[in-house]
């Protein structure tokens, strides 16, 4: 994975998934720091948001499939 920044675009090496209570913690490295993503509950609304768009063509993609096996 590869994050980009201001100060240009750095390697984001996962080490480690876990949990801790309620939170999906990812462990890594962005580029020589040592790093960490905490994802609770309350940010799912804005995960969804973010996701909204691919989601919605993924399940067009899906859709158009099945209408296509259907004939």
């Amino acid at each position: 994975m590869k994050v980009t920044s201001p100060i240009g675009e750095l390697p984001f090496t996962v080490r480690r998934v876990s949990l801790r209570g309620r939170r999906l913690v990812v462990e890594g490295e962005l580029g020589t720091w040592r790093s960490q993503v905490e994802v609770d509950g309350g940010d799912l609304p804005m995960l969804a948001r973010a996701m909204r768009g691919p989601l919605l063509v993924a399940a067009a993609g899906a859709i158009a499939v099945a209408v296509l096996r259907r004939r």
